[in-house]
């Protein structure tokens, strides 16, 4: 096997400084490598071109651009550049290596709609790297939610790192051999997230990076991006159809009127007429001070708050998150039994992540406002009972191989029953639908 078809593998040195340890990922140019800096003891990622595309002129200078295009932004949430090279017939980049998950693990049709105080902070983030980057004359022009990452806080109570990463497509105007690859009239990017002018094939500026945002933002508060068909029909719909309002989109959906009128002006088709990154950024801080704190409340319920179920005592009303219009998507009642099992700390946290404020019920008072009810381990006969109740869909686990009890539950009335041990991604997916079910 030569180096133009062998992938890098464990144990491979590249410039005598990076010891490739385990593959992480894999994209369209490249593959994206856990490695460590020898001489430095430090942890990195690698993201190497593919074999295959070395030997092509084109796809080599814009790899070795995308490196020298991200090295010149130096923010805090843009993905940090170390170092470019060469070595055994393999071209890589060196960069900060990422504790975290893409956006786009968050965002989908399928999975529940994250909290409007995250939302909102992270378009605030984003659009913060964009600040500067336009005003160095660099523009992204792939920005979607797998080019997001999200870090979790490093200490309890703190914020989420928001990082903007792959600088592929991106230029710097006027930067000479760095500037522009592409020519007029060839077009790049994800059409979900084109702006009109990006989607003709023109030259763009910064304003496209705020038309991708808005779609973005759309597709953050109502589970879908504002226009979808084949590859032609988004980009003919980007061009010349007016986007859906959110509410035609969701209509159970509530957000500030302001919020909505905002993500219109991004995905307006007229790139003067779309805000700034500046002016975005202003705008969402002008949604008021209550918001930035039932941010703050929606992350510590994330973090340090999230960590024990029974910690969570606040009544849905009484939380802040249930406040005014930066409201939690769902809230979740989560009934402890009388032996004792209760929600575990990952599925606190989990849920919380994915926009569902889980509080301890204690009683069938605490029920109101909620929007169905976890009952792990709960009998049959209690899940009758939780059923008759009425207003909201019942979830509960069995074991493994309990068939007739599974049968049983699910003639008391519960809306699902999960296998245990239960996974969050599958309870959080399992509750929203449950919750649509019972809306409908």
């Amino acid at each position: 096997m030569t180096v133009e078809t062998q992938r890098p593998y464990p144990g491979l040195v590249l410039s005598g400084k990076y010891r490739v340890e385990r593959m992480l990922g894999a994209g369209g140019m490249g593959e994206v490598y856990g490695a460590t800096q020898l001489n430095l003891g430090r942890k990195v990622a690698l993201k190497v071109l593919r074999p295959e595309l070395a030997a092509q002129e084109g796809a080599l200078s814009r790899f070795e651009r995308e490196a020298r295009v991200a090295a010149q932004l130096d923010h805090p949430n843009a993905v940090e550049i170390y170092d470019f090279g060469k070595s055994q017939g393999y071209v890589y980049l060196a960069m900060e290596l990422l504790n975290g998950v893409p956006l786009r693990a968050f965002v989908d049709e399928h999975l529940p709609l994250l909290a409007l105080p995250r939302v909102v902070r992270i378009v605030s983030e984003v659009a913060g790297v964009l600040v500067k980057a336009h005003a160095i004359g660099l523009v992204h022009r792939d920005l979607k939610p797998d080019n997001v990452f999200l870090e979790p806080p490093v200490v309890a109570g703190a914020e989420e790192r928001v990082v903007v990463v792959d600088f592929g497509l991106a230029f710097i105007d006027g930067a000479g051999d760095i500037g522009r690859l592409t020519r007029e009239g060839q077009v790049t990017g994800t059409p979900d997230y084109l702006s009109p002018e990006q989607s003709l094939g023109r030259l763009v500026g910064p304003p496209s990076d705020l038309y991708a945002l808005g779609c973005m933002l759309f597709e953050m508060l109502c589970g879908r991006v504002p226009f979808k068909g084949s590859y032609v029909q988004v980009l003919t719909q980007q061009v010349y159809s007016v986007p859906p309002s959110l509410s035609s989109v969701k209509p159970d959906l509530v957000v500030p009127h302001a919020l909505e009128a905002l993500v219109m002006r991004l995905l307006d088709k007229d790139p003067a007429a779309r805000p700034t990154a500046s002016g975005l950024r202003e705008e969402l801080s002008s949604l008021g001070d209550k918001a930035h704190e039932r941010a703050r409340a929606a992350l510590s319920l994330e973090g340090r708050a999230a960590r024990m179920i029974s910690a969570i005592g606040a009544r849905p009303r009484d939380s802040a998150l249930s406040s005014g219009s930066f409201e939690s998507e769902h809230t979740i009642a989560v009934i402890v039994p009388k032996e004792g099992a209760a929600l575990g700390d990952g599925h606190a946290i989990g849920l919380a992540a994915q926009g569902m404020h889980a509080y301890l019920a204690e009683g069938d008072g605490a029920l109101e406002g909620s929007s169905a009810i976890w009952a792990p381990h709960a009998s049959t006969d209690e899940v009758a009972r939780l059923c008759a109740l009425g207003k909201r869909p019942v979830l509960t686990d069995i074991a493994s191989g309990e068939t007739d009890r599974l049968a049983a539950l699910l003639r008391a009335g519960a809306a699902e029953v999960l296998v245990r041990p239960v996974k969050v991604e599958e309870l959080a997916k399992k509750l929203a639908r449950a919750i649509r079910k019972t809306r409908r």
